[in-house]
Parts: C-alpha cells; structure tokens; sequence
C-alpha cells in the first residue's frame, strides 16, 4: 500500500508530529460518513459476531480515542501556543463530524441510533470510548450541545445500568459510563456509585501481584483439576468458567490502561483506590517495558500485531504518576518513529483507511473476521499521548534512549 502522508513519513519528536500523525489516520475516514455523520461504514467486509449497526457505530466510535485526545490537546496547549493555529483549525475541522454525530447517535427517532444497550451487547464497549470523550472535552462534547442532545447522550450511556455483564475487562466500560454521567452529565453521584462500586470490587478481585490483574476470575490449580474431570464427564470444553487471562487484556490492553483513567478523572471520588492504582501501576511499569526489544517491537512470547498501540495507549497515563515515566516517553517516541513508516504497508489500505488490524489482513482466519470490524483501529490508541504536557515530548530525542 502506498506511504501514508503525516504518518508514513512522521518524526515522532514533538507534540506537534503526534498530532499530525492522527490527523493523518483520522482524514481518510471522513468519506465514509453516514449522512447524520453517527456512523462510518468502510468498505471493507468481515462476518463479525455482532449486528451491523454495532460494527457502524464501531467504525464511528473507535476513532474517538484520537478525536477527543486532539480535542484536548486544542483546548489545553494551542490556545496559550498562537503560533499552533494552523494546526487548531485543522484539528476543528477534521473532528468536527465527530462531535456532529453525537447528535444523530444518541437521538433513538434519527435512523442513524446506535441502539439500546442490551445485556452483553457489543454497545458497552464501545461506551467506554463515548465516555472518555465527554471526560476528556466535555465542552464540545455535552455543554454547548442543546438540551435534546445533552438528555440523549445521558440516556445512552445510563442503559448500561442494570445489564448482565461478564466478570472481566468489560466491567470497566461501565465505570467510566457512570463515571462520566456524575461529572459530565450531571446525573447524581447517589443515583450509580453503588453500581460503579460493585464493579470496581469485581474488578479489584482480579488483582495477581506486582501491578498485575487477570482479565476475569482466577483459575486455581485445584479448580483446573476439577475442571479437567468435568470435561471428560460431559465430554465438552465450550464452557466459559474462570481462566488465567493475564497478558492479553491485562498486560497490553485493558486493566493497567483503565485503572489509570480512572485515577486520572476519579480522585476527587474514591482517592483511596486512585492512590492504590498508581502505586500498582509504578509496580507494573518497572518489568512491563522488557517485553518489547530496541525497535519497540513485541518479544515472541508477548506477540500482538497491534502492541505499538497498545504499548503507547498505556503509557499515557503513567507518565504522569510513574517514577519511570521518563523512560515510557523514550520508549514511546523510539516506537512510533521506528515502526509507523515501516508498517505503514500493513496499516493502511488502499484508499488511506486503515486495515482492520496492523499486520494482519483480513482473510488471515475466521476467529480474526469473527471479532474485528473495519471499525476495529487500534492505531488510533496510539495518538492518546499527543494530550500530555508539552514538556513530556519536547525534552526527549531519540538519542537519549
């Protein structure tokens, strides 16, 4: 696939290049818009296990980890930095149907709805990602909207109260929905934190050790015996019970990089379990960076195609709360700057939309269409950084590392 401008040909070295290189990721998306701007559909083909309309609204939503990450970085650095204008009007201008689909998404009478949240639905992930944005720019997001859209989004995200939910990672896409509807949307703290607390305490029950948690109930030694008699009795392994799940989810993905969203919008909610969270993230962050080599790619037994992604989505928050955070942002430049050009063939499809996962086409296996959606980018995760300080970037070169 051709070079991708902004991205292919990215530094890495500033602030700046980071949000060039999102930028980069998001403009090819905008001539798949529906036309109330709620959905992307790409072009692309899969046999995901989820509803059509979940996987459009994936489309949408996925992108938003970058959308509102550059919603942050307008807000919080170019409006003191007037020389960064050119890249504030761009930055308005490409995630200004975001911000409009919000409106048509959340409206249950506009045929562009993204849905009742039902149990078990694919809909609470994509949550999560609503809620992170309205934490991250609630402005443009819910308090210049009028009333109509501020009521919709309130009663999107309050449908995931009350829904069966598994015991793992997912239980953190409804703490940041509640999460977001006391501090955005007004709803009353009285109202969810007994549900968002409950949560939390499944969520804290999957703690191993040294900054470690399973993704899900913990599979003892005992308990696989048992389980090893049960399959021969009924002659069947399809039941999904308590498994060890550590490096998939939580090592790379999911629990290390929620704890400290949480910590990052929570202090002034629950500060005991915020305190704890970044004291189990510095325990983390002190042996995780040895999974990936010099070129910031994964060891063989640590293989994800997307873990420059993943890499960079959990740097974010520890570098504001780990004693190794200088370290994390080297590693992260050393990362971007050495594998954006060289994967971009792998990345970027014809058309300059992305693939559905970084070095791995499509046709690679039924389990892989099964799960992933076009929607499904996580190099989109990779851009969460450009919302830091100016400071953390600007002072590190290459050469440091």
């Amino acid at each position: 696939m051709p070079p991708l401008k902004g991205f292919s040909d990215n530094a890495f070295r500033t602030r700046e290049d980071v949000a060039t290189a999102a930028l980069a990721l998001l403009r090819p998306l905008v001539p798949y818009f529906s036309t109330h701007k709620g959905r992307i559909r790409l072009p692309i083909s899969t046999g995901v296990h989820f509803d059509e309309t979940a996987a459009q609204v994936e489309g949408f939503v996925r992108p938003l980890w970058a959308v509102a990450t550059l919603l942050q970085f307008n807000t919080s650095t170019i409006a003191d930095n007037p020389t960064d204008a050119a890249l504030a009007e761009i930055i308005q201008e490409i995630t200004k149907p975001w911000i409009s689909g919000f409106s048509a998404g959340t409206d249950p009478d506009s045929p562009e709805y993204w849905g009742t949240i039902n149990d078990m639905d694919q809909r609470m992930v994509e949550a999560e990602v609503v809620s992170f944005a309205l934490l991250s720019d609630p402005v443009k997001l819910f308090y210049e909207r009028d009333f109509k859209t501020q009521r919709n989004i309130t009663a999107w995200l309050r449908g995931m109260n009350g829904k069966a939910m598994p015991p793992n990672n997912w239980r953190w896409f409804r703490v940041f929905s509640n999460l977001a509807l006391m501090k955005v949307c007004g709803v009353p703290a009285s109202e969810l934190i007994e549900e968002m607390n409950a949560d939390l305490e499944i969520l804290d029950s999957f703690y191993l050790e040294d900054g470690w948690s399973g993704d899900g109930p913990w599979l003892s030694t005992k308990e696989e015996e048992e389980q090893e008699l049960e399959f021969e009795r009924i002659r069947r392994r399809d039941i999904v019970g308590k498994g060890r799940q550590v490096d998939y989810y939580s090592g790379s993905f999911a629990i290390q990089f929620s704890q400290l969203l949480f910590a990052k919008y929570a202090e002034d909610i629950d500060p005991e379990r915020v305190s704890r969270y970044r004291q189990q993230a510095r325990e983390f962050g002190a042996s995780f960076w040895r999974y990936f080599d010099s070129d910031g790619m994964p060891s063989r037994y640590f293989y994800r195609s997307y873990s420059m992604a993943n890499f960079s989505r959990l740097c974010y928050p520890l570098w504001s709360v780990s004693d190794i955070s200088f370290l994390l942002r080297c590693l992260f430049l050393r990362i971007s700057s050495q594998s954006c050009g060289r994967y971009t063939m792998a990345i970027v499809n014809t058309g300059s939309s992305q693939g559905i996962s970084t070095a791995a086409p499509a046709m690679v296996g039924r389990s892989f269409k099964r799960y992933f959606s076009p929607g499904w980018n996580t190099e989109y995760w990779m851009v969460i950084p450009v919302s830091r300080s100016r400071l953390h970037i600007r002072r590190v070169s290459r050469k440091q590392y």
